[in-house]
């Protein structure tokens, strides 16, 4: 029986492998400035990647005189605490002091005076960053804003910078983040805190009403089952992913508040606290879909939580049609004699936070989880289609991945295969099964090591066939923007946001604290990897083309081209000079006709990519594009783009449009400033209405 929890217990923390914001220390970084087939990368010699590029000209910046009134001084940074230069992983991996002009910026609350040809460089300061990720709550000079009990606000967006387009009908939600902790204690993790879902909603326009509309904007925290039982004792009962879980009985460290920095428990509280505990707590904060008449919020590692479209509250814990079943993610294989000891709380499913919609059939393609205990131990996963018709379910298939203990974070899909890939991550069981490290902190990664990438079938594809692996040289995948399937030689082309190759051998477990420090995970490249489904080989993996030095996360298409060739590639732009720093903009690779990968050296500003940065003291998250009612389907750029954008100056957001008709570099067409601010958020999605004709 030891032997079975043993095993049971190692199958749960194989969650943590799917999260974001990866984590590595002390490594080197192979060179990706040359594009290279598989074969000859991995005999590449490894060289350490330095930044030369120096931030002189973008110290010379003026300062703006104009003082917003409205500012907040930060309590986070009164007494200038992290008034700083922040630190990144290769051009300053130490914190620097504040140019004059900078430090002016922020004793006024102001913001520097500052060009494009300044910006993309990764210059930011770390008070600003760290304010960024602060709790959602009212801000002081409307305290009445936010219910800090369910997160609930609702107002009219009546700050508004430029025009509106007409065609842009529907509602934008977003997820991620939002509540930090309980009892006056943060989370160990930005990760582990319980979700946050906002909404802001564009009517149609009513000729009627003089061709205005009402902008409206609503938010609620997720409220699963351990949120509302937490939230009764007001303190952590849960183990989270990321390191977060109930204190000892005896445990009497001093609490610093939710936008403190978190309490550092001793090794003995931690034990009694944690170990032995494996019921890891579903945060609802990673995703929100819409689809088949259904607002979704998703976590990788549990079953989703439907909420009202309207409203967002949240009704309770989704099966996705009856796909799904509750209980811990371990399956008992059959013929095992552990089926007749198998306690009712196993058995259950885990559905994958990054579902993706076929721009073809219309289909939703997902994938749940579990791991199986069996002859033939690992990975049963299921992948099923469902229709936007009642959201029933088309076709799914199961199959089983042997040897296989993680599950990834995203997938690819084209219209006759789905990719899966497989970093090469190993956990060491002790330190979770005692309590002294999360699940994701008792993760070891070998940033040396070939990952694979598992194809299959699209359960809807006419050619069935078993899955099978493909080894890929070093790399470590995060998000996909789209593939496709080459019409002139069948190869499957993707592209994915990750890391190169490096010395690293920790993972996002180590990513804790306050805010996420640079330093301490590699630059994020936009990769291309090509793969021969017939050879059952990898044909190459670069940089992609265009992209070159460009560090972007969250990386986007036009949503009628995620299953087949794009130019555009958009995403959040960090800088143009390969380096790992804070998100700042948005930024725009032509992934086709693009230079090479090796046209610049590393360190070097890449001008070629279309970019729009909005400042030093700004920070933005994943955009999301929404192609124009009246435009052409077909041509990538008849399309908006919308990102929220934290304005570290005025602790506030505001939601940026771009036409993407326009340069990028020719900055939004609108601005939609909330009431307060807002955590920075994972991923979101547009909901179109399209029971309502708009005005072209």
């Amino acid at each position: 029986m030891k032997r079975f929890l043993h095993i049971q217990l190692v199958v749960v923390v194989t969650v943590a492998a799917s999260f974001h914001g990866l984590l590595v220390r002390g490594f080197n970084v192979l060179s990706t400035s040359k594009s290279t087939d598989c074969r000859s990368m991995l005999s590449q010699t490894k060289m350490v990647v330095t930044v030369a590029t120096t931030f002189d000209e973008t110290f010379g910046i003026q300062t703006s005189n104009d003082t917003i009134t409205d500012l907040e001084p930060p309590s986070i940074s009164a007494d200038q605490s992290y008034w700083e230069l922040g630190p990144t992983l290769m051009a300053r991996p130490e914190p620097m002091p504040l140019p004059p002009n900078l430090f002016h910026a922020m004793k006024t609350g102001t913001h520097p005076v500052e060009s494009q040809e300044d910006l993309g460089r990764g210059v930011f300061v770390t008070a600003d960053w760290r304010r960024a990720w602060s709790n959602y709550e009212s801000p002081p000079d409307n305290p009445n804003l936010i219910d800090p009990a369910t997160g609930n606000a609702e107002y009219n967006i009546d700050e508004i910078e430029g025009e509106i387009p007409l065609d842009l009908v529907g509602t934008l939600y977003r997820n991620g983040p939002g509540l930090f902790g309980r009892g006056e204690e943060r989370a160990q993790h930005v990760l582990d805190a319980d979700g946050l879902v906002y909404s802001i909603t564009f009517p149609p326009i009513k000729e009627c009403a003089n061709f205005q509309r009402t902008i409206r904007f609503k938010s609620r925290f997720v409220e699963t089952e351990a949120f509302k039982e937490e939230r009764e004792v007001d303190r952590f009962l849960y183990r989270s992913t990321f390191g977060t879980g109930p204190a000892a009985f005896f445990d009497k460290v001093p609490k610093n508040g939710l936008n403190g920095e978190p309490v550092q428990r001793s090794l003995l509280s931690r034990v009694v606290g944690m170990g032995g505990n494996v019921n890891i707590k579903n945060s609802a904060n990673t995703h929100v879909i819409s689809f088949g008449g259904k607002l979704l919020a998703l976590f990788e590692a549990g079953l989703p939580h439907v909420l009202d479209p309207l409203t967002l509250e949240t009704i309770g814990e989704d099966d996705m049609g009856g796909t799904l079943k509750q209980g811990l993610p371990v399956k008992i294989g059959c013929g095992t004699f552990l089926q007749n000891f198998m306690p009712s709380s196993l058995g259950g499913d885990a559905h994958t936070a990054h579902p993706n919609v076929c721009p073809k059939t219309g289909n939703l393609v997902g994938w749940h989880w579990a791991h199986q205990i069996s002859p033939e131990s690992g990975l049963v996963v299921t992948l099923t289609e469902w229709s936007q018709k009642g959201f029933e379910q088309v076709k799914s298939k199961t199959f089983v991945l042997p040897g296989c203990e993680l599950a990834p974070h995203d997938m690819a899909l084209t219209m006759n295969y789905v990719m899966l890939k497989v970093n090469a991550l190993k956990m060491n069981h002790a330190p979770f099964l005692l309590g002294i490290k999360g699940p994701a902190a008792s993760l070891e990664m070998d940033g040396h090591s070939q990952v694979t990438a598992w194809i299959f079938p699209r359960p809807t594809a006419g050619t069935q066939f078993e899955p099978f692996p493909v080894q890929v040289p070093p790399c470590f995948s995060i998000h996909f923007s789209h593939s496709y399937e080459d019409e002139v030689t069948g190869n499957i082309v993707s592209f994915f946001s990750g890391w190169p190759e490096s010395d690293a051998k920790d993972f996002l477990g180590a990513w804790g604290g306050l805010a996420p420090d640079f330093r301490q995970f590699p630059p994020t490249f936009l990769w291309r990897l090509e793969i021969d489904p017939r050879k059952r080989e990898c044909v190459s993996l670069n940089v992609a083309p265009g992209s070159a030095n460009t560090c972007v996360e969250h990386i986007l298409v036009h949503p009628n081209f995620t299953i087949r060739k794009a130019e555009n590639v958009y995403g959040a732009g960090s800088n143009l000079i390969g380096d790992s720093s804070t998100p700042c903009g948005y930024v725009k690779c032509k992934v086709e006709s693009g230079s090479p990968s090796d046209a610049l050296p590393p360190g070097e500003f890449n001008s070629e990519v279309d970019a729009y940065w909005f400042g030093s003291r700004y920070f933005t998250t994943e955009p999301l594009i929404v192609p124009k009612r009246c435009g052409d389907p077909d041509n990538e750029e008849d399309a908006y783009l919308l990102g929220m954008v934290h304005d570290a100056a005025r602790n506030r957001d505001f939601l940026a449009i771009f036409d993407l008709g326009r340069d990028l570099k020719e900055g939004p067409i609108a601005k939609l400033w909330l009431k307060s601010s807002v955590p920075i958020g994972l991923h979101g999605c547009f909901a179109l209405d399209e029971n309502t004709s708009v005005f072209c």
